[in-house]
């Protein structure tokens, strides 16, 4: 239950924080190049030595994420909740869909990226998410039977992989958020709360990310998803920084951008999410159970597929 409430209440939570530490990356590769700290000693052109060192810096940051993505021996229990993925049962629920607007500006070439992602949310509280993420669609089923664990589907390789929620670094980590009640505005068709979220990892400076977010109980379907949010005792730093401030209620818009230390470095960027879509539909029962024809992957394979990827587009 908890990739549910992760799911329709902080649609973007992980998927930014994802994208803001690839672009620090990229960021603080870039202003070496620009500094003189990456000499080219290849003895390649100019721009062979960039592309070479494009996809080499790609694989770095690839090999750290699946390292820390390593896969574990499945248990007993976790073979059992792969099993009662294969089948499953639909009926009506809300789907909730933003669309997210994604903004690059380099010292050479600027980009824009816009995609959808929807969230399937049952009357038996069973979810379906589908997402985009650098170039990689994946779906995330939850069921309310399983609530320790999610399934990732990667349609672009029918693969999947068993997630096992860690309830308690949901709950935890180092992470801290200031939330700053900046007033109403009207966003969407709902009466939202605007509010500036700054978060720190307490680590360095550079770590922190400043947000703006409006958010409205009047969102369908909001009051249960909070009921059962705090019936689990599941409730995110965030969420609760934000409830604290007099915030807290359903995202119907988020912005974010680079932060200030970043501003004169190669790379920007900016995201722009907004709430299209909450209506209630039936969803037919294949939405929650592993496609036919999909096989199981592993943590190393997804990560060298993803990066694979990359470097066929810079080709």
């Amino acid at each position: 239950m908890v990739i549910l409430l992760m799911a329709a209440i902080c649609p973007m939570g992980s998927r930014a924080q994802f994208l803001k530490n690839l672009v620090n990356n990229v960021t603080q590769k870039m202003a070496n190049k620009a500094t003189g700290n990456n000499t080219n000693t290849t003895g390649k052109s100019d721009s062979a030595a960039k592309t070479a060192n494009d996809s080499a810096m790609l694989a770095g940051i690839m090999g750290k994420m699946a390292a820390a993505n390593k896969p574990v021996p499945m248990t007993a229990e976790d073979s059992a909740a792969v099993k009662s993925y294969m089948t499953a049962t639909g009926g009506s629920g809300i789907l909730y869909q933003y669309q997210t607007r994604y903004d690059f500006k380099g010292k050479t070439k600027d980009s824009t990226v816009v995609d959808t992602m929807s969230t399937a949310i049952s009357d038996a509280h069973n979810t379906h998410v589908d997402m985009d993420m650098l170039g990689m669609r994946m779906t995330v089923i939850g069921r309310s039977s399983l609530p320790k664990y999610s399934l990732i589907l990667y349609p672009q390789m029918k693969s999947y992989k068993l997630n096992i929620i860690d309830t308690a670094a949901i709950n935890g980590g180092n992470q801290t958020f200031t939330v700053t009640r900046v007033g109403t505005e009207t966003v969407a068709g709902y009466s939202c709360v605007h509010s500036r979220l700054t978060v720190n990892t307490g680590k360095d400076k550079n770590a922190t990310v400043t947000e703006d977010i409006w958010t409205s109980n009047a969102v369908p379907g909001y009051a249960q998803l909070k009921k059962m949010m705090t019936n689990q005792h599941v409730t995110p730093k965030m969420m609760q920084a934000m409830e604290q401030a007099g915030c807290d209620g359903f995202i119907v818009k988020m912005q974010m951008q680079s932060p200030q230390q970043q501003q004169a470095q190669a790379m920007q960027f900016s995201m722009n999410m907004v709430l299209i879509t909450a209506a209630r539909k039936d969803f037919p029962a294949s939405m929650f159970e592993i496609p036919a024809g999909y096989t199981a992957m592993n943590s190393q394979n997804i990560f060298g597929n993803l990066m694979m990827m990359q470097q066929q587009k810079q080709k």
